[in-house]
């Protein structure tokens, strides 16, 4: 969430800035309307020195095999959120195969995976409406082979429209079950901030803290990691990319929330994913938005990742960019928790974890 700053703070900031650039613009400046631009983000109750300090260990943590995701979530979001916003606006993507069973069929604003089990398909995230699941999943499935009628389980990360806003239109025409954590269907039963119309999904399955769930041949198995919202749920489950064997994490709510209890909740739930990836040997990062797992720039490497290839195995598969390894992984949830620390510091917030 970005700070709230009063019109003539915002009005003061950019007149300081348009002055001290002033004698550099010369016949430009005349002809420009810097009123359309976007205003500089200031924080006047930052508290630097954390900002600084935790800064320097998020990029630090992540090194550079993660920077582009920390600088996303710490820097982008944060000192430059319009930029951020426009790097989600909505838009098609192409149906793309992930892994050998996973594909993507969401859009560029908000990700829709499908893993096919073998004995139907489970849909991850089911688009913002009623209007985006029949336009965009279901021909994204008739794209790939499928059809509607062959999802067996709809999975809901968290209790925001653009992540259920599909699911009732899912139930209506294909009968599809419906799962959530508990939280998270109190939330969609009365979400405040759902589009004026949207009938959210009729209560259905109901999924509990280290509970697994089988569907075919794919087990998934299931955290509660409050934060981005209070329901906000996530999982793990295996997956291959050419018969080679990796246990893909999705962590349902990345987003930074605005007040400082869910923040709390927030790094604690990213510790406690933590624990539960490192048991398991996650190695692979999907997420509910693209540009929480870079998964727009990934597809294309994978379209083009015939001279791309593992270091590990002395250069015999194609290396897969969804695959971080179990080290690194641990790293990227590190990175974010850090992220949301810096967040608060820049707000000044006080937290407690």
């Amino acid at each position: 969430m970005r700070p709230t700053k009063s019109l003539c703070s915002r009005s003061l900031a950019l007149a300081a800035f348009l002055s001290s650039i002033t004698p550099c613009l010369a016949g430009y400046g005349a002809t420009t309307n810097f009123t359309t631009w976007f205003n500089i983000t200031s924080y006047p109750e930052e508290q630097a020195a954390n900002v600084s300090t935790y800064l320097y260990e998020a990029l630090s943590t992540a090194g550079d095999d993660l920077y582009t995701f920390a600088a996303h979530r710490c820097i982008l979001g944060q000192a430059y959120p319009e930029l951020s916003d426009l790097q989600q606006v909505d838009g098609f993507v192409q149906p793309t195969r992930a892994f050998d069973s996973v594909f993507f069929i969401g859009s560029s604003y908000v990700s829709s995976w499908i893993i096919d089990t073998g004995d139907g398909l489970v849909l991850i995230d089911t688009q913002d409406n009623p209007e985006e699941a029949a336009g965009v999943i279901v021909p994204g499935l008739e794209y790939l082979g499928y059809s509607g009628s062959d999802i067996v389980a709809v999975i809901i990360t968290h209790e925001h429209a653009d992540h259920y806003g599909g699911a009732r239109y899912l139930q209506e025409t294909f009968d599809v079950p419906v799962y959530a954590s508990a939280v998270a269907w109190d939330g969609m039963a009365a979400d405040p901030i759902a589009p004026a119309g949207l009938v959210p999904p009729v209560r259905n399955l109901t999924i509990d803290d280290g509970q697994d769930l089988t569907f075919g041949n794919t087990t998934f198995s299931f955290v509660l990691t409050p934060g981005h919202t209070p329901g906000t749920l996530s999982f793990f489950f295996d997956v291959y990319d050419g018969g080679a064997p990796h246990v893909a994490a999705i962590y349902g709510g990345g987003g930074i929330p605005s007040n400082a209890t869910a923040k709390d909740q927030q790094i604690a739930s990213f510790a406690k994913f933590g624990e539960r990836a490192a048991a398991r040997g996650a190695d692979t990062l999907l997420a509910p938005h693209q540009t929480q797992d870079n998964a727009l720039y990934n597809f294309d490497i994978l379209r083009h990742r015939a001279a791309f290839y593992n270091v590990s195995d002395g250069g015999n598969t194609p290396k897969n960019p969804f695959v971080l390894g179990n080290e690194a992984y641990l790293r990227y949830l590190k990175t974010m928790a850090l992220c949301v620390r810096i967040e608060a510091a820049r707000i000044g917030q006080y937290l407690s974890a």
